[in-house]
Parts: structure tokens; C-alpha cells; sequence
């Protein structure tokens, strides 16, 4: 395994266009799959394509152990967001110590690592007593249907590390997030009478007033000295049928990130309070609130939600990654826990695998038109993951 070697694999896994179908057409997972599978065939590994959704197959593949079961997994997914006005956003260009491209830090660096770590350890001959795995999952950034197939199959594994950029830290957790959808009915009046109508836009303005004032739950995770607090975000608001008529409906979309211990149902029962108050005041005010997001269609993970998950520091694939780390780059690495949202969800309330994230590329650069990937990084990621692999999957001698 040479720097050059995994620089062209990462540089050519980027040019794969694999933006989320459900968020622009004309792209493909499957391509994405198949750079993967080829690259780990010619390195003789065993390698299981399950094709979860018409032309979107998730990815396994397993370096075997002297014993059975997977000492450790680590997990990405395939897919992009779409390129949102990136300049060439498929070059995988090197410049200035970084690899330039859509998906470069949201996650092709981190799952080009774990493949090029897993490529080294099976060319290396080393004797595992258990198997580490590589799973590519699809359908991360929309409707998460790969990770619910890998948690319906029952996957298993001793520990996993999510591959997802975590600016080298060691993330113990992710929070959750409930889309909610407010729609609110008025009454239609030409503009000129407005007194005439009910309008549900100046209704929705009082919605977000009062949304502003919730305090969403807080909780403190003593062994990282932190306080987690769960958040709302309107995101998407629509309203109206014209400038000079009074808007007989609208429509808003919220982002509710959820701290350990909130659950979906009770996010949901909380907006829903808060809408019957604003209703008790008013007797013109009518809304309802649904879990419902502008590109989900899915029934199952409307069902599901996506929940927050932690892991406790005492977990021995935390104790893998720091000792590697500290091995590697002469210092201790920072603990820390995710305001986003990752499939470590499906791992550990799923599949009750204890998860951490540790992977290359720094978060600011997610989803932006500026996305690129420090090759520094990406180098370090590969080497924790093949040493973090020989101490939780057990190298024999």
C-alpha cells in the first residue's frame, strides 16, 4: 500500500458520479459499487452485492478470520448530495494538499480509506482471529434504505467504526432528527379584503414565533463534560397562490435534531402541544404536524425515525481508535459527539453494535461548493483503521 496508490484510488472514486436518485436524477450508487467490488476482487477478497432498491445495491465485503464473526466493521455509504453549484465538482483534482470533488469529505474519502485499509491488511498476510468488513450502504443522505437493510439483515459485528468525516476527532455519538411538516389552513379572500379571509402565512408567523421559544431537551454526558441539547430549524416554507389573495394554506418544513433519550414520537407530541395552545388562543388558527420530509416516500423509515446514539468511552472500539491514533500521530485524540445525524443509529439501536465515528475530511466542507478532501487526512484514516482492525480483530501469531 503506497500514498500514491490510495490517492489515485480516492481521485478515481470521487469522478463516480453517485449523487442520491432521490435527490437528482442521472446518477448511480451502482457505479459507485462497482469501482468497489472491482478493486476488492483483484485483491481476492469475498465481496456480497445486495441490491436493496432497483439499480442501488449496498456493498459487503469480509477479510475472514481464523473464527467466525466480524471483529470489526467499518461503515459508509455511497452516495452524494447533489453538486449545488460546484465548480467541476467531479475533477478529484490535487491541489494545495487536497483532493477537490463532490463527496470527497461526505464520505468518499473515509469509505476509499476503509477499503484501501482492508486491501492492505489482506495483502499483507496477516493472521486475523476474527473478520473485518467493509459495508457500503446506500441512500445515506435521503431515505437510509441501505442502512435499514443492513439492520433487517442482522448484521453483526464486535464493534464499528462510521467512517463519516469527523475532522480526525473521535465522535462518540450522533444526535437524531425528526422532519416535521406543518401544514396550516386559512381562508381564500381577494388582498384587497384580507378582513374577509384567514390568512394561514400570518398563522405560520406564529408558529415560528412560538417555535423559537421552545427549550428542546438538554442532557449531560459526564465523561465528555458536555451538554447536549436538541434543536428546530425551519427549513422550507411555502405558502399562497398569489400576491393579491389572502393565503388559504402553507406549508413548513422542521428540522428537529433530537439528544439521547428523545425519540420521534415525543418531538412529534411536543409540536402538536404546541400547535393545540396556539389553536386553544385562537379559534381561527388550524394546523396539523406529521413526520414527513420533502424527499421521503418510503413508508418503513417514516415509521422508524432517525435516532440519536452514544457510546460509551469505555467501549473497547474507543480504546482501539485512541491507542492507534495516539500511535500514529504522537498525541492523545479529542473525544467529542456529533450535532449531525449518521447511520451510527442503525448499529447501535439496531443491530446493538457499539459504533463510534472517526473518519477523514473536515465537516465544514460537507455539502458545500467548496468540498475537498486534506490528503493528510485521508493517509492517517487509512493507517488508524488497518490498526484499530489488528487490535479489536485480534492478529495472530
Amino acid at each position: 500500500m503506497t500514498d500514491e496508490a490510495i490517492l489515485r484510488f480516492t481521485q478515481d472514486f470521487i469522478r463516480i458520479n453517485s449523487v442520491n436518485p432521490n435527490l437528482e436524477a442521472g446518477s448511480s450508487e451502482a457505479d459507485a459499487v462497482d469501482y468497489l467490488f472491482r478493486a476488492c476482487r483483484e485483491a481476492g477478497l469475498p465481496v456480497t452485492i445486495e441490491e436493496v432498491a432497483s439499480g442501488r445495491p449496498n456493498f459487503y465485503c469480509v477479510l475472514p478470520g481464523l473464527e467466525e464473526g466480524v471483529g470489526l466493521a467499518l461503515l459508509g455509504h455511497t452516495d452524494t448530495v447533489p453538486f449545488l453549484g460546484m465548480h467541476n465538482p467531479l475533477s478529484g483534482e490535487i491541489q494545495d494538499g487536497y483532493i477537490w470533488g463532490r463527496g470527497g469529505v461526505d464520505m468518499k474519502g473515509g469509505l476509499a480509506a476503509s477499503v484501501q485499509a482492508l486491501i492492505a491488511l489482506a495483502r499483507s498476510g496477516v493472521r486475523l482471529r476474527k473478520g473485518v468488513a467493509v459495508w457500503a450502504v446506500i441512500d445515506e443522505e435521503s431515505e437510509h434504505r441501505g442502512a435499514y437493510a443492513l439492520e433487517q439483515g442482522k448484521f453483526q459485528a464486535d464493534a464499528c467504526i462510521v467512517t463519516e468525516p469527523s475532522d480526525l476527532r473521535l465522535l462518540l455519538g450522533c444526535k437524531g432528527t425528526a422532519p416535521v411538516r406543518i401544514d396550516l389552513t386559512g381562508v381564500l379572500a381577494h388582498g384587497s379584503n384580507p378582513w374577509l379571509g384567514v390568512n394561514a402565512i400570518e398563522k405560520a408567523a406564529r408558529v415560528i414565533s412560538a417555535l423559537t421559544r421552545l427549550e428542546p431537551q438538554k442532557i449531560h454526558i459526564p465523561e465528555l463534560d458536555m451538554v447536549i441539547q436538541g434543536s428546530i430549524n425551519v427549513g422550507v416554507i411555502k405558502g399562497g397562490t398569489q400576491y393579491n389573495n389572502v393565503a388559504d394554506s402553507c406549508s413548513m418544513f422542521l428540522d428537529r435534531r433530537m439528544a439521547p433519550g428523545e425519540t420521534q414520537s415525543s418531538v412529534l407530541a411536543e409540536i402538536r402541544q404546541l400547535l393545540d395552545a396556539l389553536g386553544a388562543e385562537d379559534p381561527q388558527f388550524k394546523a396539523r404536524a406529521e413526520i414527513s420530509r420533502p424527499d421521503w416516500h418510503w413508508e418503513p423509515i417514516i415509521r422508524r425515525g432517525l435516532n440519536p446514539a452514544y457510546t460509551p468511552p469505555g467501549s473497547p472500539v474507543v480504546a482501539a481508535v485512541q491507542d492507534s491514533y495516539r500511535q500514529l500521530m504522537g498525541k492523545d485524540i479529542a473525544l467529542g459527539y456529533t450535532h449531525g445525524y449518521m447511520d451510527m443509529d442503525f448499529t447501535v439501536n439496531g443491530l446493538g453494535i457499539p459504533t463510534i465515528n472517526f473518519g477523514p475530511g473536515e465537516t465544514a466542507y460537507s455539502h458545500t461548493a467548496n468540498e475537498r478532501l486534506r490528503i493528510a487526512d485521508l493517509l492517517a484514516a487509512v493507517r488508524v483503521y488497518v490498526l484499530a482492525a489488528l487490535r479489536l480483530a485480534g492478529e495472530n501469531s
